[in-house]
């Protein structure tokens, strides 16, 4: 049983620093993503003109 626990504890932990990881990386690649979807806009604007 202490074994289990064990696991269930470290899998707790990973999956919080997981999440941690992901929502910083989220954060900062938003403003990436805006910059990209802003390309695109312009991109095809001239495209359609």
């Amino acid at each position: 049983m202490p074994e289990t626990l064990e696991s269930l504890l470290w899998c707790a932990a990973l999956a919080t620093w997981l999440m941690l990881l992901f929502g910083i990386a989220a954060q900062r690649l938003k403003p990436l993503s805006s910059l990209f979807s802003h390309l695109l806009e312009f991109t095809f604007r001239l495209r359609a003109k």
